[in-house]
């Protein structure tokens, strides 16, 4: 790869990188190293490693919720949210 495009690449990784960092797949993501030019190869495992991590944080915060009938981020404003809905009900 050039040195373009290690750059280009890592600039995603690095927003990423912080939003992934207190996961659990966070300590195993890493940018490309641009001193030593990686092969394509390489780069594509390091996007495959950050594709899981990105899998695994939306499957841990984003849920189905069927008395609303669509996928939600679970935030702790969401929570709070439904919960006053909830209680409005009662």
């Amino acid at each position: 790869m050039s040195s373009s495009k290690v750059k280009l690449v890592n600039r995603v990784l690095k927003d990423l990188l912080e939003i992934l960092k207190n996961e659990p797949a966070g300590k195993y993501l890493m940018e490309l190293d641009e001193d030593s030019l990686p092969q394509m190869s390489d780069a594509v495992l390091t996007m495959v490693q950050f594709e899981t991590a990105l899998g695994s944080f939306h499957t841990r915060y984003r849920k189905y919720l069927p008395d609303f009938g669509e996928n939600y981020w679970i935030t702790s404003e969401s929570i709070e949210y439904w919960r006053q809905i909830s209680e409005e009900d009662v």
